[in-house]
């Protein structure tokens, strides 16, 4: 049943008219008897009508009883309301209208809010539900009275506005008491408010031009002194309503000139603050304006805390914090990346010297700027903007150490800031956004204008670093403290009992890496240095001795666990065996190789391996040793020092051999067998997460196959291989960091380099591995060619689409393969080669690959001359619906060539190239271009008169080294030279020049890497035969030119980049917001509800959804009553939302089939709309042109506009029911424009004619 009845609109207006006319007695009967009915009815309905007829007879009574009687059923039926906007609307308008009843049902409602609601300062209230149920009924009618238009009358006392303030900061109130003061302030927002006074008196006609509200201030200060009461954590969380009712209460007292107290308060800066740097956008929208508004204010200066003003400079003032305001939308608001840059030197010079702009906005800027609800990205356009303008040491900073410290540093100790920004080299590892942040460190503690201020400084980054608990990217920590130690040299300080306290507790942190770990001990041993003497006598702190220890062993000992540690220090043991190790490992019961022993223990059985024969290391003793180091090394889930011993000695050549001697029947030989097959799967899952294991696990497995070939049928070498090859193991970024530590260790402590934690770098190892593929011996081929076969199926068998970068594919899969096709391909399978390989070339697209590809099939040109015929016959075959496997063709024509030495085939070649040169195919035509000079010019080299002497190739020779691209043709791998014979060396296919170009590729291995292999195989490896390589290692490439590839990241704003003069050219803003939008919207619920323009747009002929989604847009941003279209499904169509940007969200967009599209014109009539026809016809007049030739071409107050199909345009039944049709005047050739285009220009022509008219 409905909550209300209205009996009827035109029964009620009879009855009124009735009454109107009639007598005292037929009145009070009238009241009577409509009183008796709304006493009667049920409690939980109210009867509208009879309650207006009651109200409108309420003056012919005498007595008060009526009044107190209405008065007790509009306060009882206030909570049935509840629920309905309008209907509370309504009740108030009812109750208004009579000047008494109104009085007196407000005054209830404040004393019944009043009497109600606990207000104890400070506190945010709680209410127990009943109750709260009341009141926020009774707080909605209240603000569902201010609603009433300002002509009626309405009950504003300052008693009034104090209640409902005090609500304010309540739990379950709170929302309902800010939406009444904005009601509230939007009605005396009005010229002229009409109000009652307590004792129901109207002291403010209806006709009188301004009220009593007008004439004295009706606001005063209550707002912030609710306000201070309430925690401060009522303006972090969800506070958009109260900086809402504090916009408008700050631009409702600009406009009366009224004074505020509360702008010279630190409070009610400190507030706005607080709202400006946790809000959302809307939040913040409402913090810019009232920071705006609140200058236009004071009369006297202000000097607080957070905001310092000077009033004879006004109009600098808000100059400048409009700018701030700019500044803040553009970085905050709008967040787009090319307009934040473009702003950034005027955020240098909000921070010069020349600004009246306090300290802390500006911070309050930056803080929004760097907080985690701004994208990635801008954050780090405007940190790294930061960290530059600290480098640069342009400003002051030490009004910015609150903001350093809890706005900059929870940004700048990111990991994906440090992550992005490491750079490798094989001569040094380096993070710019470490050292850039050490930097500014460095600057914070120096630039401080006192000792004291810089000792502040300097706590407050330790305690930063320890308030984390833990939660912070471990890597940065080493870089703060490297920051102080070097602000400290550049301005020395005696650091005290309190900073030593801090420096302590920060070293011993726990949960580093080892390596950062000691760097840390190093950082913190030498802040201690800065420590006063006496204080270090005087005070037994605790944790220093213990930093003093770990100290003394960083400066006197290298690192624990590497294997050429240990061998050397066990190497002499000359009396120890096998045998002996056995015994001793029982009798200690395995505690000879438990923790920190296993190190050493591995290191003397390398020694025993190595002066023991062959026969003295029986299987069943190998496998009893290994087994238990094994399951010690599980046990304490393989550390360093564990994992970099076990390789070493599990493949060591003695137990290899014992696998490949033993009888392999024999039970112990198989589970020795089994043990290492475990092992070495175990240890590459290892390395290709922990690349460190790689070079000694490389160098291991290396050894052991070219002293036992044959155990690369007993091993899984062949899976290891192809692993290796297909996941090729690198450094992980946060190991990178270990890299890092070792080389700032070793700055200090030689010994401490990264070779004594972990041996030689990941690149060792793949030189090892490569090696060993080309050097399998004759009589093991077959593996080797397995693995040719294994990593060249997924090549061969890609199905189109194929995409240019893929998880699976690598680099390293096809330098394999060049290498591995030197001995793994016989004349009987050469046939099949080729096509699997031109079957990758002709669908890959990626220039390195192709390159790589070309050059494995050229080689095994080679290798098979009489093979290279076919090249030129399957060219010949092709036509050019093929492009590109004539280009690849063409190529491979051109690599084979030079060392197939025919001028035969070269002449075969040139009369193809003839016509693939003016070949309408770009690929053909460029590829032919590029091979017709180069082998003209080896026919000249070569003296092959056929081709020389030609005039046809003469000319064309001639033409295409005129080309602008020959003579200066682009550095690309596709036109780089490559000779398949002279350049096949391990430099040129690990280092060459085509994995710089382009996407520069990793350099995983190079020349010296190889050699330091040669080098150790003549010192350890000079009594075994070894097969020889078969590629040569080739020329060494410079450094400079190799490192080239290694392309540094770099912080967006260069340091050089940062200027502090101001930009005087315009910024764009997005965020599309002017003091005025932020108003709320003010009236009945109905009145909220109407959108700002009386047009409705139909689109139901327009099938594209791009267009659809255009219209949504326009028909949203310029405030359209409704888009109709033809079928809703369009609206989750791809393109319509790649268009309208979430506008179908704020609007409504209804269906309306084609067929239904008259008679819903026609309904549209009915309703006092106007129909227009965006369309060219013979009657339409010019859009905008209030008359002309063919007709009015302006558009009515209340429209219709309806736009045709792309194609066809409006229907002609459709045309029939349109009142007016008119076009856009255009003066090009283009004889239409696109529906969307049209659409807008429609709707802001209706804009233009009828925009801020009533």
């Amino acid at each position: 049943m409905a909550p209300y009845t209205h009996n009827g609109v035109v029964q009620n207006a009879a009855v009124e008219a009735i009454l109107h006319f009639s007598d005292e007695t037929t009145s009070n009967a009238a009241f009577d008897h409509y009183w008796q009915r709304l006493s009667t009815s049920p409690s939980d309905q109210i009867d509208l009508g009879a309650l207006r007829i009651c109200v409108q007879l309420l003056p012919s009574r005498k007595d008060v009883l009526p009044y107190e009687e209405l008065r007790n059923y509009i306060v009882t039926r206030i909570p049935v309301a509840s629920n309905s906007a309008e209907l509370q609307y309504l009740l108030a308008e009812i109750c208004l209208s009579n000047t008494q009843l109104g009085s007196r049902v407000f005054t209830t409602l404040v004393q019944s809010i009043t009497q109600n609601t606990s207000f104890e300062s400070g506190k945010h209230d709680a209410l127990e539900e009943s109750r709260g149920r009341d009141i926020v009924a009774q707080l909605n009618f209240i603000k569902a009275s201010f609603w009433i238009p300002p002509a009626q009358q309405h009950y504003l006392t300052v008693h009034l506005l104090h209640t409902i303030v005090k609500c304010v900061g309540i739990d379950g109130l709170d929302k309902c008491a800010h939406n009444a003061l904005s009601a509230l302030l939007s009605l005396l927002s009005n010229r002229s408010v009409v109000s009652i006074d307590q004792e129901g008196m109207d002291i403010t006609p209806a006709s009188a031009s301004s009220n009593l509200l007008q004439q004295r201030p009706f606001l005063n200060n209550s707002l912030f002194a609710r306000f201070e009461e309430l925690a401060p954590e009522y303006f972090t969380e969800n506070a958009g309503p109260a900086f809402r009712t504090w916009f408008q209460w700050i631009t409702y007292t600009m406009e009366k000139g009224s004074q505020l107290d509360a702008v010279y308060s630190s409070f009610y800066w400190a507030t706005l603050r607080t709202g400006l740097v946790t809000g959302f956008a809307d939040q913040r929208k409402y913090c810019l304006g009232i920071l705006q508004q609140s200058l236009l204010l004071p009369k006297k200066n202000i000097d607080t805390i957070i905001m310092q003003m000077d009033v004879s400079k006004r109009a600098e003032y808000i100059s400048q914090y409009d700018r701030f305001s700019t500044l803040f939308e553009i970085l905050v608001l709008d967040r787009y990346a090319n307009q934040v840059l473009a702003c950034l030197p005027e955020l240098s010079a909000l921070l010069g010297p020349d600004t009246v702009i306090s300290p802390n906005w500006t911070t309050a800027l930056l803080s929004a700027a760097l907080s985690s609800k701004i994208q990635d990205g801008i954050r780090k356009l405007v940190g790294n903007w930061y960290l530059g303008y600290i480098a640069g040491g342009y400003g002051s900073v030490e009004a910015y150490l609150d903001f350093f410290v809890e706005g900059f540093l929870p940004w700048a100790t990111q990991g994906n800031l440090f992550n992005s920004t490491l750079s490798s080299t094989r001569a040094i590892t380096n993070c710019t956004h470490g050292e850039a942040l050490a930097n500014a460190v460095s600057r914070l503690v120096v630039s401080m204008a006192t000792t004291a201020k810089s000792k502040e400084a300097f706590r407050r980054i330790l305690e930063y670093v320890l308030d984390t608990g833990g939660n912070i990217f471990s890597p940065s920590v080493p870089y703060l403290l490297e920051g102080l130690i070097h602000g400290l040299k550049l301005r020395p300080l005696r650091l005290e009992t309190r900073e030593l306290k801090l420096t302590l507790r920060i070293s011993r942190l726990s949960s580093l890496p080892e390596v950062t770990a000691d760097l840390l001990t190093f950082y913190c041993a030498e802040l201690t240095n800065y420590v006063d003497a006496i204080v270090l006598r005087e005070h037994e702190m605790q944790g220093y001795k213990s930093l003093s220890t770990r100290y003394n062993v960083l400066e006197h000992t290298s690192p624990t666990g590497t294997q050429d540690h240990l061998a050397h220090s066990l190497a002499t043991d000359e009396e120890r065996s096998l045998k002996g190790f056995i015994e001793r490992l029982h009798v200690s019961k395995h505690k000879i190789i438990q923790n920190e022993a296993f190190g050493p223990a591995c290191g003397e059985l390398l020694s025993i391996f190595e002066r023991t024969t062959p026969e003295a290391l029986p299987s069943e003793e190998l496998l009893e040793v290994l087994d238990a180091l094994w399951e010690e090394a599980d046990r304490l889930e393989y550390p360093r020092p564990i994992a970099l011993n076990i390789p070493p000695v599990f493949f060591h050549t003695a137990c290899i051999r014992a696998c490949v001697l033993s009888p392999p029947d024999e039970s112990n030989s198989k589970a020795l067998v089994v043990l290492l097959q475990k092992v070495l799967r175990r240890m590459q899952q290892f390395s290709e997460g922990r690349s460190y294991l790689l070079p000694v696990l490389g160098s291991s497995i290396r050894k052991a196959c070219l002293s036992n070939p044959c155990i690369v049928i007993i091993l899984p070498i062949e899976d290891f291989l192809v692993q290796f090859i297909n996941n090729p193991p690198l450094p992980k970024k946060e190991f990178l960091f270990e890299v890092i530590a070792a080389q700032k260790l070793e700055s200090r402590f030689p010994h401490r380099d990264y070779a004594s934690y972990y041996g030689q770098r990941e690149w060792y190892g793949y030189a090892a591995i490569i090696d060993l593929l080309l050097r399998f011996p004759k009589f093991q081929t077959s593996p080797a060619g397995r693995v040719l076969d294994r990593i060249l199926k997924p090549w061969r068998t890609q199905t189109p689409p194929i995409l240019a970068i893929s998880k699976w594919k690598n680099v390293l899969q096809l330098q394999a393969m060049l290498l591995l096709t030197e001995s793994c391909i016989s004349e009987e399978g050469v046939d099949e080669y080729l096509d699997g390989l031109m079957e990758a070339l002709v669908v890959e697209q990626w220039p390195r690959y192709r390159f790589l590809l070309e050059w494995i099939i050229t080689r095994i040109y080679y290798h098979f001359p009489k093979k290279a015929e076919h090249i030129l016959t399957k060219l010949a075959k092709l036509n050019e619906n093929s492009p590109v496997q004539v280009a690849s063709l063409m190529k491979l024509a051109l690599l084979a060539a030079p060392f197939l030495d025919s001028e035969d085939f070269a002449l075969r070649l040139m009369i193809q190239l003839i016509p693939f040169s003016a070949s309408p195919k770009v690929q053909i035509r460029h590829e032919a271009h590029w091979s017709t000079p180069t082998i003209f010019g080896l026919a000249k080299e070569r003296g092959w008169l056929s081709i020389t002497e030609n005039p046809a190739f003469q000319a064309l020779d001639k033409h295409i080294r005129g080309l602008e691209k020959f003579i200066t043709p682009p550095l690309t791998i596709r036109t780089m030279k490559l000779d398949a014979v002279k350049d096949f060396t391990l430099t040129n296919i690990f280092q060459g020049q085509y994995l710089r170009l382009e996407t520069p590729e990793l350099e995983r291995v190079a020349y010296e890497d190889f050699e330091s292999i040669y080098a150790e195989d003549r010192a350890c490896l000079s009594g075994l035969e070894i097969p020889p390589a078969r590629v040569p290692l080739g020329d060494p490439i410079s450094r400079t030119e190799a490192q080239s590839s290694n392309v540094e990241p770099k912080n967006e704003i260069a340091i050089d980049e940062i200027t502090t003069e101001s930009n005087s050219t315009f910024f764009q803003t997005k965020s599309g917001f002017d003091i005025a939008s932020l108003l709320p919207s003010q009236g009945p619920p109905s009145a909220q509800q109407k959108r700002p323009a009386s047009v409705v747009l139909v689109a139901s002929l327009i099938d594209n959804p791009t267009n659809i989604g255009g219209l949504s847009r326009i028909s949203e941003s310029f405030g359209l009553e409704a888009l109709y279209i033809d079928d809703l499904k369009k609206t989750a169509h791809k393109d319509f939302k790649a268009t309208s940007v979430t506008s179908e969200k704020h609007f409504p967009i209804r269906e309306l089939k084609v067929p239904a599209i008259p008679d819903f014109l026609i309904s549209m009539k009915r309703n006092g709309y106007e129909i227009m026809g965006i369309e060219q016809t013979d009657r339409s007049g010019m859009l905008g042109e209030e008359s002309g030739g063919k007709g009015v071409g302006t558009l009515p107050k209340k429209c219709v506009l309806v736009l045709g199909s792309e194609r066809g345009g409006i229907t002609s039944e459709v045309l029939a029911v349109i009142d007016r049709c008119v076009e856009i005047k255009t003066v090009g050739v283009t004889r239409s424009l696109n529906v969307q285009t049209a659409g807008g220009i429609a709707v802001y022509e209706w804009w233009r004619e009828w925009g801020g008219k009533e």
